[in-house]
Formats: structure tokens, sequence, C-alpha cells
């Protein structure tokens, strides 16, 4: 699976190139002057150049285990902190694919797969449907069960802020990615807010329209998640299919071309 960061630890090669270089030039050069005028001193700048070569190579050979230890440190400490934010969102957008599958009994949705902006949809027409007693108990059930899912996600967003300093430290919290978690956190806090409220059925609606779009963008812009959008899932497929997975990021690439 990708990572926004993935790997933050990188090898200079310039810097070690022009040791290299400088260090095999000043060999040349002396081994050069050493044919032509059998000086010591030519020998000794010729030793000297060789001998950075060597050391040049030895550093390089120790910077390259290093650089790949202090990654897979970093990748795994990433993996770690991010999993169960990744794993709340997926939950949330998946809601949308139970609240059909039990709130809708005339058809038998358990037996199709949709992305999960399809599955919005098909709730938000489902409910237009229903007379006004039974939209009042698809409010309130659709409340309780947003609720549950948006608390998950503000616990994996608490969470990783109390981490930052790990984060830090590792190099895998820049500025592109606190400003990805501060637009999730903005979102699913408008979420709660509206939840919370005493709306009309009509407020619920617009204001979870807009959701649905930002979440569009912002699930979009993580690319550890961004095959959420195009991923077709039932009602309850609480887990990843591998082969849909693939078939999501494959979607996802070329969208993003």
């Amino acid at each position: 699976m990708k990572r926004h960061i993935d790997n933050p630890y990188k090898m200079n090669w310039k810097m070690y190139g022009l040791i290299g270089g400088i260090s095999l030039l000043i060999m040349i050069v002396a081994a050069i002057w050493n044919d032509i005028t059998c000086s010591l001193i030519s020998d000794i700048f010729k030793n000297l150049g060789f001998g950075c070569v060597a050391s040049t190579l030895v550093a390089l050979l120790i910077e390259v285990g290093n650089i790949k230890e202090k990654n897979e440190k970093a990748n795994s400490v990433y993996d770690a902190v991010y999993i169960d934010l990744k794993s709340q969102i997926m939950w949330y957008v998946k809601t949308w694919a139970r609240l059909c599958g039990i709130a809708y009994t005339d058809k038998d949705y358990y037996q199709e797969e949709h992305t999960w902006i399809e599955w919005y949809e098909i709730v938000k027409i489902k409910f237009a449907e229903c007379d006004d007693n039974r939209q009042a108990e698809l409010m309130y059930f659709f409340n309780e069960q947003l609720r549950l899912s948006i608390e998950g996600i503000e616990k994996a967003l608490k969470q990783i802020d109390s981490q930052q300093y790990i984060l830090n430290i590792n190099g895998i919290y820049d500025e592109e990615l606190r400003g990805i978690l501060a637009d999730y956190r903005f979102e699913f806090y408008a979420a709660k807010f509206t939840l919370e409220r005493d709306y009309d059925k009509e407020h619920f609606w617009r204001s979870f329209d807009a959701i649905k779009e930002d979440l569009v963008n912002y699930i979009n812009n993580w690319v550890d998640i961004r095959y959420y959008n195009d991923y077709r899932f039932k009602p309850n497929d609480f887990i990843d299919d591998t082969t849909e997975v693939m078939r999501a990021m494959k979607e996802c690439e070329k969208n993003n071309k």
C-alpha cells in the first residue's frame, strides 16, 4: 500500500559523489604527475586520493545501511500511528452502505456492490421516497449510527495529535499531511455539529451533501486512502477484498493522472 510519506530519509548522493570525484581526480593527477616527475610528493597525493576514495566507498556503504534501517523504522511508525485513522475513515464511508442495507428492505442491497459515494446517493434517494413518519425514524437511526463512526475518527485524530513528537523525530509529519489531518478534523467536527443540532431533514441533507463533496476531495488528497473513493463493497463487507482494492487503486491512479 502507498504512504503519503514513504522512506523519508534520503541518501546525499551529491555529497558522496563530489567527495569521491575530487578524491579520484587527485589520485589521477598525482599518478600522471608521478609518471612525469617520479616525485615523492605525487606518490603521497596519489596514496591520499586512493585512501579518500576507499574511505568514501566504505562510508557510503555504511550510510546506505543506516538510511535503510531508519526508513524501515519510520515506515513502521507511520503505519502504526496512522492505521487507526485510515480504518476509522473506511468505517465511516461504509456506514452509508450499512444504513442502506438495514433501513431499506424492499430490495436485497446486501447483494449489491457500490462505492461509498453511490451508497450515499442511494440512502438519500430512498429516504425521499419514505413517508414523514418513516423519515423521522430514519433520521434518529442515521444520527445514532453516524455519531458512532465520527466519534471513532475523532479519537484517532486525538491519538495522532498526542504522538506528534514521535512523528516529527521520524520525519513523518510534514506540512502537507498536517493540512490533510486538519481538513479531516474540521469536516468531521462539522458533521458532528450537524448531528448534535435538532435540524430538519432538509438541513441535514444539505449539510451532509456538502460534507460528502468535501470528503471526496480530502480522501483523494491523502494518497494512502485515495482508493476509498473507487472501492466497491457490499453493506456487510467489513474486510477489504484484495482484488477489489487493487482494482480501485488502479482506477484512482488513472483518475489522478
